[in-house]
């Protein structure tokens, strides 16, 4: 987590803009890639997170 945090303030992003996901669910600060059950060359998605809009 630690290394994410660094690259994304390399990029001007801060951890509460973004959001992480592996196999479609919500990675935690406090994940593990043991406990998510990950394997070499797993993909992990990175979302930037989106406020605002309005209901149609």
């Amino acid at each position: 987590y630690k290394a994410y945090n660094e690259k994304m303030l390399k990029i001007g992003l801060s951890m509460r803009q973004i959001r992480f996901r592996f196999d479609g669910q919500p990675i935690n600060e406090t994940d593990t890639p043991s406990q998510l059950e990950m394997e070499d060359e797993d993909t992990i998605d990175v979302f930037q997170q989106q406020t605002g809009g309005s209901s149609l």
